[in-house]
């Protein structure tokens, strides 16, 4: 038993020392570490494509009879906007960070209130989430005439 346990443990070490190579091979040829090279403009508007219909999905459902359902979906929500925070803070936005930021913690809180069975609180959590979301879209983005958003010019350094 012993003697799995060390393969095992040498296979992971294997395994974070390719890891940890990798990572410094992208910032040598890029002259970024991974988390730099990270995210996209392309990538913010995957994640803002997620985010609008499960917002919409979020509100509906807490209008129901039943909001335990609505913590799932606030808690996707919540995570996807810590993906929002991470491509503001390499593009070096500290409000929109805010905002995200004020998006991700109102999600997580409509989560753990849908969890207790309190409607009320989620949907207020959940307003507020929405607040946080005009915040940002009146700053740095715009309508791209098909019914989204998309960054607007001049935004990105």
């Amino acid at each position: 038993m012993r003697a799995y346990m060390a393969v095992g443990v040498l296979i992971l070490g294997l395994l974070a020392g390719s890891c940890a190579a990798k990572k410094d091979a992208v910032a040598e040829t890029t002259g970024k570490s991974e988390a730099q090279a990270g995210m996209s403009p392309q990538d913010l508007e995957e994640l803002m494509e997620q985010i609008g219909p499960r917002y919409k999905e979020l509100l509906t459902t807490l209008q129901g009879s039943e909001p335990g359902p609505a913590a799932k979906q606030a808690q996707q929500l919540a995570e996807l906007f810590g993906g929002v925070e991470k491509f503001w803070t390499q593009h070096n936005r500290p409000d929109a960070v805010k905002w995200a930021g004020e998006a991700r913690t109102q999600a997580s809180e409509a989560a753990g209130a849908a969890v207790g069975g309190n409607a009320a609180k989620a949907t207020a959590a959940a307003e507020n989430m929405g607040a946080a979301c005009k915040q940002c879209h009146g700053t740095y983005r715009e309508p791209d005439g098909q019914g989204g958003y998309r960054i607007k010019p001049g935004v990105l350094k």
